[in-house]
Parts: C-alpha cells; structure tokens; sequence
C-alpha cells in the first residue's frame, strides 16, 4: 500500500514539474530593446550573426524574420561564418528572406500583409562608391535610408518602432536621419548608444568590396528609436486625401473636355461629308448657280417640234392619234415644268 501511494506521488510531481517547465520556456526574455514576444523584422543582415545573437538569447526564432539583400549563395560566399548563423536560426524556427530591397519592403510578397513590433536596420550603407564625406555618396546613403523609413512606416502595428543603428562622427552625422524620419510621419522616441558587448556573437561587417567579410570601426554610434507620430499621419492622410480628391476633379474635368472636343470633332466631320455630297449633286443638277452663266430659258414644246408634217397624207384614225400624241406630249411637258 506505501509503494502504491509512493508512485502516486512520483506522477502527481512530474505532472506539476512538467507544466512548470513549459511556464519557464515560455518566460519573455529581453535583450536591451528587444523582447522574445516581438514581431521583428531585421533589414540588410550581412552574415546574420545579429539576429542569430538575439535567437540564441531567446531560445527561440519563431517570432525573428531576418533578410538580406544578397542571395543565399552570395552571403554564403561572402562570410565565412553565415552559413552557420544561417542554420542556427532555421533550426529555432526564424524566416529567411533573400533578396530582400530595403527601400521596397511594403511590395515584398511575404513582408506586405505582415505587422512588426521592431523593425530593425544596423548601419545603413548603400556601398562604398567614394569617400565618406562626397555630398553625392552621402545623397545615395539619405535616399537609402528615406526608402526604408517610408517602407517600414507602414509595417508597424500601434506600439511597433523602427530602429536605426548609426555612427553619431562626421560625416555619417550628415544624413540628419531625424529630417529623413520626419517626412515619413516618424518621431525620434529615444537614442541610446549602441554597444556591441550586449549582443554577443555580432560581428559587424564591411559587407561590400573585397574586405567584405572584414568588421569596421563602430566609435561612438547609438541605436535611433522612431516611432509612427500618429498626429502628423493624420494630417498627412487628409492633405494626401485632399489632393486625391483634386486630381480625381481634375481627370473628371479633363475627360469631359476631351469627349466634348471629340463631340465636336465628330459633329464637324458629318456636316462637312453632308456637305461634301450635296454640293456635288446641286452643281450637276444646276449648274448655272456655281457659275455666271445665265440660266436657260424655258420653253414649252410646240408642234413644230414633231414630225407632224406627214400628218395630212395619213388617214385620219391615225392623224388623230399623232395629233392627240402631240397633245398629250405638250402636258406632260407643261406638268414636268421644263
């Protein structure tokens, strides 16, 4: 009867332990800014150690969508250890994009109906196509990161941030991400400093060149925190609205001038063709209207006209057929009007 009421116990206590274990698992874990229950999406990972470090903090990739813009073979080929990070995220249960634009994230086929709680890119480049300082390298890096924001701003849900790792030292200070920000209805929450000791395992990568697999000098950098502002997309809805509703006016106004022009156009054409075909007729018929010849003078046929010469040798049943013939030829004449 003890060692009954003993296993008893045994399965009494591996069902609790078990169910305390799930509670454990399932735990929020946070990483900084970033908790294990967020939706993120992460931009322009070159050999995807960052968010291979966030997965391996989590325990789990089920809630990371991680992308980049090379291929799977070009990421394979230009660092040595994504392959690895690669199969560590898959394993966790992450979704792995490729070929992924980040100035057209909101036409992805699998980004575009999908919602983030962190939408995340770490030191925006757009290549190294000349010096750092070049105004027209540093226009090339503004628009890069402006078409991210303006993608990224509509995958957020209601509490959902873009985060931007970037260089706070001339000239990367120069692209003034707060103005890019602001055109996209985005405010600045917060900048903290980025430190890379808090993600261990990330390696930071030139990602371009033939240093590619090379890490650059990170200095003083902070991650930029941005938020949708939901009064400023308000106001830009209306005006967006409100010009819509201008150009659907205008294109309503310039249709209607085209079908009337058109109306026109067609109206003139047939009378000209009616014209074109009665004139024709009416020079044929008289003629003496299109010219300065006067008109004919009518006359009435006389008897003359026939051959009545003949008539007094005829007998007279047939004189007078010829005659009444004649007769009727000067009515019929006289009725036709000639």
């Amino acid at each position: 009867m003890s060692s009954f009421i003993c296993k008893i116990t045994a399965m009494a206590m591996r069902e609790l332990s078990e169910p305390s274990r799930d509670r454990d698992n399932d735990k929020e874990v946070w990483v900084k800014h970033y908790s294990s229950n967020h939706q993120m999406l992460l931009v322009g990972e070159g050999d995807f150690s960052f968010s291979c470090s966030l997965a391996t903090r989590f325990g789990s990739a089920s809630n990371i969508c991680a992308s980049s813009l090379d291929s799977y073979d070009e990421v394979v080929k230009k660092y040595k250890k994504a392959k690895s990070n690669l199969q560590i995220l898959k394993r966790l249960g992450a979704i792995l994009l490729h070929g992924v634009d980040a100035t057209k994230l909101q036409l992805h086929p699998d980004l575009n109906r999908r919602r983030y709680d962190r939408v995340i890119f770490n030191f925006p480049h757009a290549g190294f196509h000349g010096k750092e300082s070049d105004p027209y390298l540093i226009q090339k890096h503004r628009k890069l990161v402006s078409g991210f924001f303006h993608g990224a701003s509509h995958m957020l849900r209601d509490t959902g941030e873009i985060h931007v790792s970037h260089k706070n030292k001339a000239p990367f200070c120069h692209w003034n991400l707060e103005e890019l920000a602001r055109r996209c209805s985005l405010v600045l929450i917060q900048r903290v400093a980025f430190e890379k000791r808090d993600y261990p395992g990330n390696e930071n990568k030139r990602g371009d060149g033939s240093r590619c697999d090379q890490p650059f000098p990170l200095g003083d950098c902070n991650t930029f925190r941005f938020h949708v502002a939901k009064e400023l997309y308000t106001e830009k809805a209306k005006s967006r609205e409100a010009k819509e509703r201008e150009s659907k006016h205008r294109r309503r106004q310039e249709r209607f001038l085209e079908c009337s022009h058109r109306v026109n156009r067609v109206s003139s054409e047939i009378h000209n063709g009616e014209l074109g075909r009665v004139l024709p007729r009416a020079r044929t018929s008289s003629p003496h209207r299109h010219t300065e010849e006067p008109p004919p003078k009518r006359r009435c046929l006389l008897c003359q006209d026939f051959e009545v010469h003949q008539a007094c040798q005829e007998p007279f049943p047939k004189r007078s057929h010829r005659v009444n013939g004649v007769f009727m030829g000067f009515i019929k004449c006289k009725d036709e009007k000639c």
